[in-house]
């Protein structure tokens, strides 16, 4: 299981690249699961089903269980 700081700076990467708005996980929380939750927020022109695939690739080699949900969608586990 990767720590916060390590999937902070892989997903912080994708805000400075203009990939994603923003992002919010379950990691640092006091009730949080042994899987990694991702809820992102596209850019404005955003293709959703890039987005979680480019995430999924990314956080996958950091976590083993991973799940993705792009703005308000349902999510989608790896």
């Amino acid at each position: 299981m990767a720590s916060w700081g390590d999937i902070n700076a892989a997903l912080n990467r994708l805000v400075r690249e203009g990939v994603i708005a923003g992002f919010k996980t379950n990691r640092g929380e006091k009730t949080q699961d042994s899987a990694l939750h991702v809820n992102i927020t596209p850019t404005a022109n955003g293709d959703t089903d890039r987005i979680r695939d480019l995430i999924i690739g990314v956080l996958t080699p950091l976590d083993d269980e991973v799940t993705v949900t792009v703005g308000s969608e349902s999510p989608v586990q790896a």
